[in-house]
C-alpha cells in the first residue's frame, strides 16, 4: 500500500508529532467549519437565529458523538490488523465496516428526523427558537450517511497512519462550506447553512474515497460481508458509540436547564461551547495519534513501544494545555465577541454568560486532555468497556451538577456541569490503563512461553 505510515518502527514522539500536526490542522478546520456557520448566522441573521442553532448543540452532539465513537471502534480494528501485517484481514474488516456504517447511518437519520421536534419540545426550547432549531436538525440529520461515510473513510486513513489526506479533505470542505453558507443563507436562512454543511461533507467524502483507492485497500476487498470481521468491529465500536451517546445524554439534560434561563443564556453557553470545540482540537489530535500508535503496536505485540508512546503523548498533552490556557483565559471575551452582533445590551449579556462558561472549561482542560490520553490508550489496546464506563461517570456528575448544584449556586451549577465531570472520569481511565496494560502484556508473555 502507498501513502500509509507504519508506526511500529521509528521514534514514537517524532511519529506522533508528524501524525498529529496534519490532524491538528484538520481538527482546527473542522471546528472552524462549525464556528463559521455560527458566526455567519449570528452576524447575518441575528442573536435569535444564533440561539436557535445553539439550542441544537447537545442533540446534534449526541448523534455526532455516537458516529465518532462507532468509527473509532472500526478504525481500531483496522489499525490493529495493519500493525499485524494482515492485509487480507484489513480489507475484509474495511468492507464489512462499510456495510455496518450504512445500516447505522440510515437508522440514525430516520430516527433523528422523526423525533426531532418532540425532542426539542422535551428540552423546553424557547418557542421563539424551536422552529429554527428543528429546521437545522432536520436537514443535518437527513444527511447522516454523508457524515458517517466521511468519518469512516477519514478514520480508515488514520488507521493506516495517513493523517495528511483527511487534512486536505477538510481544507476543501471548509472552503466549500463557507462559500455555500454565503450563497445560501439569504435565500434559505438556517436551512441554507445546514445544506451548505451537507454539500461540504459530500465533497470531503469524495476526496477520501479517491485517496483510499491509491492505498490499495479497495483492491481485492470484494463486496462480501465478512461475518468473522463483523463481531470484532461491533465489539470495539458499540461500546464507544454507546459511551459517547451516554455522555451526550448528559448534555441533553444540561441543555434543558440551559434553556430555562432564556435566550441570552442559551446564546452565551452556545458561543462558549463553539470555542470549547476549538480548545479540544489539540486533544483530539493527540487522542487519535495515541490510539493509532497503540493499536498498531499492540497488533505487532510491541508492548515496550506502547509504554514509550504513552509517555511521549503525555508530554504533548501537557504542552498543548499550557499554550491553550495562556491564550484563552485573557482573550476569551474578545474571541467570543467575533461570533455575534446585534443590540449592544443583548450582546453584552450573552458575552457575560459565555465568558464564565469558557473560563470554567479552560481551567478544566488539564483533566480533559489526560482523559483523552488514557481513553485513547485503552481503546488502542482493544478495551472499550472501561471507556464506556467513564461515560456513565460523566453522565452522573452532569446530572448531579444541574439538578443539585443549581439549587445551591444557581446557574453556576449549569456552567460547571462539564468541567466537574472530567477529573473523576480521567482518574478511572488512568488507573484502568495501567491495570489493563500489565494484564495484556502478561498474557502475551505467557502465550509466547
Amino acid at each position: 500500500m502507498s501513502n500509509v505510515k507504519d508506526m511500529t518502527e521509528g521514534k514514537p514522539l517524532q511519529l506522533m508529532i508528524k501524525f498529529s500536526i496534519p490532524l491538528l490542522i484538520s481538527n482546527v478546520l473542522q471546528m472552524l467549519f462549525v464556528v463559521a456557520d455560527s458566526a455567519i448566522i449570528g452576524r447575518m441573521l441575528g442573536v435569535n437565529a444564533f440561539a436557535s442553532i445553539g439550542a441544537t448543540v447537545s442533540p446534534h452532539w449526541l448523534v455526532f458523538s455516537a458516529v465518532i465513537g462507532l468509527n473509532h471502534g472500526f478504525s481500531t480494528l483496522l489499525a490493529q490488523r495493519f500493525g499485524a501485517k494482515d492485509p487480507d484481514g484489513l480489507k475484509k474488516a474495511f468492507i464489512t465496516a462499510i456495510y455496518l456504517a450504512a445500516v447505522f447511518s440510515v437508522t440514525i437519520a430516520v430516527i433523528g428526523v422523526t423525533v426531532c421536534r418532540p425532542l426539542m419540545e422535551l428540552l423546553r426550547t424557547p418557542t421563539t427558537l424551536i422552529d429554527g432549531s428543528v429546521t437545522y436538525l432536520t436537514w443535518v440529520w437527513s444527511g447522516m450517511p454523508l457524515l458517517f461515510g466521511y468519518n469512516l473513510l477519514a478514520m480508515t486513513l488514520f488507521a493506516l497512519g495517513d493523517s495528511k489526506t483527511p487534512l486536505r479533505a477538510m481544507i476543501v470542505a471548509t472552503v466549500v462550506n463557507i462559500a455555500f453558507d454565503l450563497i445560501l443563507i439569504i435565500p434559505l436562512g438556517i436551512a441554507g447553512v445546514a445544506l451548505a454543511t451537507l454539500i461540504a461533507q459530500a465533497t470531503a467524502m469524495a476526496f477520501c474515497i479517491r485517496a483510499l483507492k491509491k492505498t490499495g485497500v479497495f483492491q481485492g476487498c470484494g463486496t462480501k460481508f465478512d461475518k468473522n470481521s463483523a463481531w470484532p468491529l461491533l465489539r470495539l465500536a458499540l461500546p464507544l458509540g454507546f459511551r459517547n451517546s451516554v455522555i451526550e445524554v448528559g448534555g441533553l439534560i444540561v441543555q434543558r436547564y440551559v434553556n430555562e434561563y432564556g435566550t441570552e443564556f442559551v446564546a452565551g453557553v452556545a458561543a462558549a461551547k463553539r470555542m470549547y470545540s476549538l480548545l479540544m482540537i489539540a486533544g483530539g489530535a493527540i487522542e487519535a495519534s495515541i490510539s493509532t500508535f497503540v493499536a498498531q503496536n499492540f497488533g505487532a505485540k510491541n508492548f515496550d513501544r506502547v509504554k514509550q508512546g504513552l509517555k511521549e503523548g503525555l508530554k504533548l498533552a501537557i504542552g498543548s494545555v499550557a499554550v491553550i490556557m495562556a491564550f484563552t483565559l485573557p482573550l476569551g471575551r474578545q474571541i467570543l465577541g467575533l461570533l455575534i452582533d446585534g443590540d449592544p445590551e443583548q450582546v453584552s449579556a450573552v458575552l457575560d454568560v459565555g465568558v464564565r462558561q469558557l473560563r470554567l472549561m479552560t481551567l478544566g482542560l488539564p483533566f480533559l486532555y489526560l482523559l483523552f490520553l488514557y481513553r485513547a490508550a485503552l481503546q488502542g489496546l482493544g478495551n472499550t468497556f472501561i471507556p464506556m464506563m467513564s461515560g456513565f461517570i460523566e453522565l452522573a456528575l452532569r446530572i448531579v451538577s444541574v439538578v443539585v448544584l443549581t439549587r445551591l449556586i444557581g446557574d453556576w451549577g449549569v456552567l460547571l456541569s462539564d468541567p466537574l465531570a472530567w477529573p473523576f472520569a480521567m482518574t478511572l481511565l488512568m488507573i484502568s490503563y495501567f491495570i489493563v496494560f500489565r494484564r495484556v502484556k502478561r498474557k502475551n508473555t505467557e502465550l509466547n512461553k
